[in-house]
């Protein structure tokens, strides 16, 4: 069978490099992804007979079906670029200034299509019913997965594969690991208030600026001796900002960054050691403040009987190289709202071009598509649930 699969991906291989393409010249923001959304629908509809079930306004998943009485698993790719200036020049740079494909999404939605493509074709062999999973808005907080989550989509599924990009492994290498692979991260604003004054005067006013200040140095000083090292996690401050005036007292300062967790009670107890220390400080300066939190997906964990079988299911068509470890992330990724309903393994497709992630000269060896097509394909059809 396997043999079979190759044959249809590599009839289909330049095809799927175009549409890559195309998707990566034409990149579009979560929930905005329009184009991205038809154009893949369309050509699922060249491809084969799939059920179309749409989520929100740009999301969408594609069933196959092979058996009423068989069990189903699922497919997730995400569809959405990130607002950064494409810096490479290629034939096909965003087309669109200031957003680019610098995560890979068009990748990964491709690799996706290019499975259902292969898999329409053995339709009377497969021993499971396929979901595939189109998601909108993976970067945004929150992200796109809890729609599919909400619209029960995952009711009547008994197991769920994604993949990202990883452009530090080499094409035709898959990183995989049991257990936690990646953080939740929590968006944190510090938000501090006081009347100010003027800057000859402090002591006839309360500084906002000194507070805030005075509480990232407690933060940055004291978070990581309080908790177990074992367990990571990262407290980064990425914005400040206060005050008008070069020589007034600011009436305000703000702070913008993240916590990510890879624990979730640990989650809890950091979260009100924050809360604690600006309270602190803002009734030690009299001042008034609050703390928002935007918390995001949670920590992506693999199952692990699941990623065994996967191991197993996968090893049969590779060598012992190719299939690797790899790093565990404190980035976050809402692949994990699937994993709340169903057990699920998340694998790291090697695209060898050492380009880092987020950044406009992010790239693909094209070559990575045909394999990941073949791989995935082999795995949604040997795979026993």
């Amino acid at each position: 069978m396997y043999k079979e699969i190759c044959a249809v991906v590599s009839d289909i291989q330049d095809e799927l490099i175009a549409i890559r393409r195309k998707v990566h010249a034409q990149p579009e923001l979560g929930r905005d992804e329009f184009k991205t959304s038809l154009f893949l629908q369309e050509k699922l509809a060249e491809y084969g007979s799939f059920k179309i079930t749409k989520v929100g306004a740009t999301g969408f998943c594609a069933d196959l079906v092979s058996g009423s009485e068989k069990p189903w698993i699922a497919l997730r790719g995400d569809m959405d670029a990130l607002s950064i200036e494409d810096q490479k020049t290629v034939s096909y740079r965003s087309r669109t200034a200031g957003v680019c494909h610098a995560c890979g999404h068009d990748f990964h939605s491709t690799v996706v299509l290019g499975a259902a493509a292969v898999l329409s074709k053995f339709t009377h062999v497969l021993t499971n019913n396929i979901r595939f999973i189109f998601q909108h808005a993976e970067e945004p907080t929150p992200g796109g997965a809890i729609d599919f989550v909400k619209a029960g989509l995952l009711e009547n599924i008994q197991a769920i594969f994604g993949l990202h990009a990883d452009p530090m492994l080499a094409v035709e290498q898959v990183g995989i690991l049991p257990g936690w692979i990646s953080a939740q991260s929590i968006h944190l604003k510090i938000n501090i208030n006081g009347p100010g004054g003027h800057s000859s005067r402090p002591q006839n006013s309360s500084d906002p600026i000194y507070a805030g200040i005075s509480i990232l140095n407690t933060l940055y000083g004291s978070l990581y001796r309080m908790y177990n090292p074992e367990t990571p996690f990262v407290f980064t401050i990425g914005t400040i900002s206060g005050g008008d005036s070069y020589n007034a007292i600011s009436t305000d300062f703000k702070a913008e960054g993240t916590l990510r967790v890879t624990d979730l009670s640990q989650r809890d107890q950091l979260l009100e050691y924050i809360k604690a220390t600006i309270a602190d400080n803002l009734s030690r300066w009299k001042l008034t403040g609050d703390l928002e939190t935007i918390i995001g997906a949670p920590p992506v964990y693999n199952d692990i009987p699941l990623t065994k079988k996967v191991i197993t299911v996968i090893s049969g068509i590779m060598n012992e190289n190719q299939l690797c470890e790899h790093e565990r992330s404190m980035g976050g990724e809402d692949f994990s709202q699937y994993l709340s309903k169903v057990p699920g393994v998340f694998m790291r497709i090697g695209v060898g071009t050492k380009k880092e992630l987020h950044t406009g000269l992010f790239d693909i060896d094209e070559r990575s598509i045909g394999f990941a097509v073949k791989m995935f394909s082999w795995l949604l059809y040997k795979i026993k649930i």
